[in-house]
């Protein structure tokens, strides 16, 4: 039998699995896999978009043909390096490497665990009570937050001030920041990574290790930053575990990155 994932109770239709379950092991090994392809799959995408976009930015690699090799010349090295925080380079690149990453998470999932697809996500809807709790946690966590940024400029980050000045189009950006990333990020690591953990871990342990993958999927920032943005990753885990619904921590995600594209 697999171990519960938390709180969340089975609906009937998922009471008897449809196939025989394999292990938890090698159901453990198959997720943190699927989740190697998919990283993999992202930034591959992101890459390539985002080259793509720099291309188009400098005349001189205008109607030049695609490739990755072009990382390797010094100046489009030096180009790339300049639009690194340049919001109509970025913009693209977050709204399609998130948007793969979410169908490819979606369809294999649903290969892979079938009738208990939406157990595993966290598709249905969340206990009201815990989701509440732990929408208030983040709000106060947001404050902390903001407060620290106030009190030390080691918090302070002016990563998205510069995408916001160099945006001539602010719908790619919030598709792609506010709504696409919190997206892939929340089915991939409180959806997959989560659920793949749960096969072994405990809530505890599976919160903690998919809040530290989400730190380190910022390294744009500075440590310090990383250092906040690692308690994030403990709240969204648990208001995922605790509502037994991925909308939560999505709807978290999503009101956090929004309120960054609009206010800066």
């Amino acid at each position: 039998m697999e171990p519960s994932f938390g709180p969340e109770r089975p609906s009937p239709e998922h009471t008897i699995p449809p196939t025989p379950l394999r292990p938890p092991g090698l159901e453990f090994a198959m997720g943190v896999a699927l989740f190697g392809v998919i990283v993999l799959v992202f930034f591959l995408v992101q890459s390539g978009v985002f080259i793509r976009n720099v291309m188009n930015m400098t005349p001189e690699y205008q109607g030049r043909g695609f490739s990755f090799m072009l990382v390797n010349e010094p100046h489009f090295q030096e180009r790339m390096m300049a639009l690194g925080t340049n919001g109509d380079a970025l913009a693209p690149a977050a709204l399609w490497s998130g948007l793969a990453g979410l169908v490819l998470i979606v369809a294999s999932v649903v290969l892979w665990k079938r009738g208990r697809t939406a157990r595993f996500l966290g598709l249905q809807l969340p206990h009201w009570r815990p989701a509440l709790i732990w929408t208030g946690a983040f709000l106060l966590l947001g404050l902390a937050i903001e407060g620290a940024a106030r009190l030390s400029p080691i918090f302070r980050t002016d990563f998205m001030q510069q995408v916001l000045a160099t945006i001539t189009d602010t719908a790619p950006l919030v598709l792609g920041v506010g709504i696409m990333a919190p997206l892939f990020e929340e089915f991939l690591l409180r959806g997959l990574l989560f659920g793949s953990m749960r096969h072994l871990l405990d809530e505890h342990t599976s919160v903690a290790i998919t809040a530290g993958v989400f730190a380190l999927m910022h390294m744009q920032y500075s440590v310090a930053i990383i250092l906040l943005i690692l308690p994030m990753g403990v709240v969204l885990g648990y208001a995922r575990a605790r509502s037994g619904s991925i909308w939560v921590p999505v709807a978290l995600h999503m009101l956090n990155n929004l309120v960054t594209v609009f206010l800066g």
